[in-house]
């Protein structure tokens, strides 16, 4: 049903205030981030039910309407079916020929959904919906996609000159002026989540090539700060396991001590005793070098022989193609990264909130921050955060590009 008129506009206000329903936004561009976009239209959907109402659209009475406490967004509707096993249905799926030719031909004019007619919105929103349940996710899974978001909305500043050196008008046409904003996908086979947006993978931004030069710090005399956690998916296993690992110098440099038995461990060496301690950790070489940690992961990984579904820590069962007792410890050890990464993200959000200085990027075993200025009070409390003090050593880095960071 199109709300066009105040009566049935009350009725969902009503509604929504005291019944749970999905709360559907269509976006008036094609491109652009949800950040920088405005809202066409917005599906409610209740179990008997789904009204769209007109936020921006000529087609129908336009009224304001934003969530309520009742409202479900579609994430997590779809976090639901994602902790089910079940296929997350996307709405493209759901356009019609009329509307997949209509962005095919005029996709890059700002806008472009606004010429679709609301009765074809109406139709599309109405099958989609059918397949989202309007249930709550987990309260983890709730959690995860509230800090993703956060951390997408502060943005990363770049600069555009450089931006185009590296990245096509695909890029350009997805962002509004100097700051982009990344996008997160939780619903991955391990829960770890991917992230890109605007033909940017966030995720695995080139090292080499100069790309990460593109990205700054929005104040004129500010910095970023980048801090990795080290050897941080050994540590958080040694950490389950109850297993005691030195903080006081690199993990990698004390396992290349037993490893090639000598205290001169060179760069060449210790690059060969990270190689070797992936070996170990996934079962390519039997030798565990007499390290208790070895021995309890490979007898941890042994009790997923002849399985084919893994429980991860996030507290999903997951079915693994191609089954192996090194692939469904992988699975677990992503997962355990995310399980115990998100509390320190929600508590640096909070730490950082109503200042000027953003958490602006989350990649797996690294943060990165973008300060107006090295507040060192601040960046204690987030190593205090990051570390649970000291358990988890992290390396600090700091500069004026993402490609140009040194230790400090």
């Amino acid at each position: 049903m199109i709300v066009n008129g105040f009566e049935q506009y009350n009725e969902v206000l009503n509604r929504m205030d005291g019944e749970y329903h999905l709360y559907i936004p269509v976006y008036s561009d094609l491109y652009y981030h949800p950040t920088e976009n405005s809202v066409l239209l917005v599906g409610i959907v209740f179990e008997d039910i789904i009204y769209v109402v007109s936020v921006a659209h000529e087609d129908a009475t336009k009224f304001n309407i934003r969530p309520t406490e009742f409202s479900i967004l579609p994430d997590y509707s779809k976090a639901v079916l994602y902790a089910q096993g079940n296929t997350i249905p996307e709405i493209e799926k759901y356009y019609t020929n009329y509307v997949i030719d209509t962005h095919n031909r005029f996709g890059k004019m700002t806008n472009v959904n606004r010429v679709i007619p609301i009765s074809l919105w109406a139709s599309i929103l109405e099958r989609y919906a059918a397949n989202l349940p309007i249930e709550q996710p987990s309260k983890y899974q709730s959690t995860l996609i509230n800090v993703l978001h956060e951390i997408e909305k502060s943005g990363l500043a770049v600069d555009e000159e450089i931006l185009s050196q590296h990245f096509d008008d695909r890029t350009f046409r997805s962002f509004k002026g100097n700051l982009v904003y990344s996008q997160y996908n939780p619903f991955t086979s391990t829960g770890r989540p991917s992230n890109r947006f605007g033909n940017i993978n966030f995720s695995a931004l080139n090292k080499s090539d100069g790309s990460r030069d593109a990205f700054v710090s929005r104040y004129e005399n500010g910095t970023l700060v980048q801090m990795d956690f080290e050897a941080y998916h050994l540590r958080l296993i040694a950490d389950e396991f109850n297993i005691y690992l030195p903080v006081d110098e690199s993990l990698h440099e004390t396992f290349a001590k037993i490893y090639f038995n000598t205290e001169n461990i060179t760069d060449e060496l210790y690059n060969e005793s990270k190689k070797k301690t992936f070996e170990i950790l996934y079962g390519i070489t039997p030798n565990d070098y007499g390290i208790e940690l070895f021995r309890s992961i490979r007898s941890f990984r042994g009790g997923f022989q002849n399985k084919n579904t893994v429980e991860l820590p996030s507290g999903i069962s997951v079915e693994v193609d191609d089954p192996s007792p090194s692939k469904l410890f992988n699975y677990y050890v992503q997962s355990l990264e995310v399980v115990r990464t998100l509390p320190k993200l929600e508590k640096v959000l909070s730490l950082l909130e109503g200042t000027n200085n953003h958490l602006t990027l989350y990649t797996y075993d690294s943060i990165l921050l973008d300060m107006e200025s090295l507040d060192e009070e601040i960046l204690e409390n987030v190593r205090a955060i990051l570390t649970e003090n000291n358990k988890f050593p992290i390396r600090t880095y700091t500069g004026c590009s993402y490609n140009n960071l040194q230790s400090v």
